[in-house]
């Protein structure tokens, strides 16, 4: 896993210096995960700066079906899925740093994403996008009427799409996982729980 980052002519020294290298591939400089370690000493590199999280360079899409509420027909639904990333957050000095959240987790409420994992969710999953107004939180659409499915209720309420209360209900769960050559970011919201134990044991896992 690597991040992409910006880093300006005259600090390329600067940031050699912490760890970043060159990618003569894409013409840009990137911090290989090896030295995520210094995320803090590269951070005002760091691009898309309101995408708060780093996602590693292998995510998953989960998979399911729900009612839409609007139409009364079975829609498809996807969450963004990883089971680790990075955040940045504030520490008890209230000093920012990033932290490594090792667990598995469906993000919801998403704000914004980085190109390269809004590109792959354009191109594979139309119905997730922008709500009408085109500034609210990204969410699944109903494939039959297009109407906005609410997270809320495809993830908070017990026995929803993404909130299984059975083995049974977690195996009609899917994870797809995608690679990506450079760590994507977003900004979402992630709980943990019982339900996402569920998904991680029972939904079945595939290569695109």
């Amino acid at each position: 896993m690597s991040l992409l980052l910006n880093v300006p002519v005259a600090e390329e020294a600067t940031a050699k210096a912490r760890g970043v290298l060159w990618d003569t591939h894409v013409q840009s400089w990137y911090l290989p995960d090896i030295n995520y370690d210094r995320l803090m000493e590269v951070d005002s590199w760091i691009a898309d700066k309101d995408n708060a999280i780093i996602l590693p360079d292998e995510i998953m899409i989960a998979h399911t079906t729900t009612l839409c509420r609007h139409c009364n027909h079975a829609s498809p639904v996807i969450a963004i899925g990883s089971d680790y990333f990075f955040v940045k957050e504030m520490n008890e000095r209230d000093e920012p740093v990033w932290l490594e959240q090792d667990f598995f987790t469906l993000f919801e409420q998403t704000a914004t994403l980085s190109d390269n994992l809004r590109l792959l969710l354009q191109e594979n999953y139309p119905h997730y996008k922008p709500g009408h107004s085109g500034t609210t939180y990204w969410n699944n659409h109903c494939t039959h009427c297009n109407n906005p499915l609410d997270d809320r209720l495809l993830f908070e309420e017990a026995g929803s799409a993404f909130h299984p209360e059975s083995q049974e209900a977690a195996a009609a769960i899917s994870l797809k996982l995608f690679q990506f050559k450079y760590a994507p970011r977003i900004d979402a919201g992630y709980t943990t729980g019982p339900y996402l134990r569920l998904i991680t044991e029972f939904a079945a896992r595939n290569m695109k």
